[in-house]
């Protein structure tokens, strides 16, 4: 009888493991402007973070428009309080996803510019998820 019980509460101690493990990978960040992602338009909105470790990527998603998501390949980055973030490039009202970080994970600057960069005023903006 108590090897019956031992075989549970290992199995229990396992799963909270990995359920802890994938909170880890996971955040939502609150975006207060509508942005653009490497030639999408994205609104202004609750997102969801998400990391897949075992294939390095990183995917942010509408939570109000589950089809407006952006997915990209992540490298190693220094961890920072927040568990995620993404970071903004600002030109005036328009916006540019800049980067995502989950963890100790990071995209590569997504905003390159294809054609030559506006006039005007920029700024970077960062966002911190929970």
């Amino acid at each position: 009888m108590k090897l019956v019980s031992l075989k549970t509460l290992v199995l229990a101690a396992s799963a909270f493991c990995a359920t802890a493990a994938f909170a880890a990978n996971q955040a939502r960040v609150d975006v207060p402007f509508a942005f653009t992602a490497k030639g999408q338009s994205f609104p202004a909105g609750a997102y969801k973070l998400t990391l897949d470790g075992s294939r390095n990527v990183a995917t942010m998603e509408s939570q109000s428009q589950p089809g407006k998501h952006i997915s990209w390949v992540v490298g190693p980055a220094e961890a920072r309080k927040a568990p995620a973030s993404v970071v903004f490039d600002e030109t005036g009202s328009d916006h540019a996803l800049k980067t995502i970080q989950v963890g100790s994970r990071i995209t590569p600057n997504l905003d390159k510019p294809a054609a030559p960069a506006k006039r005007g005023i920029g700024a970077t903006i960062s966002i911190a998820g929970q």
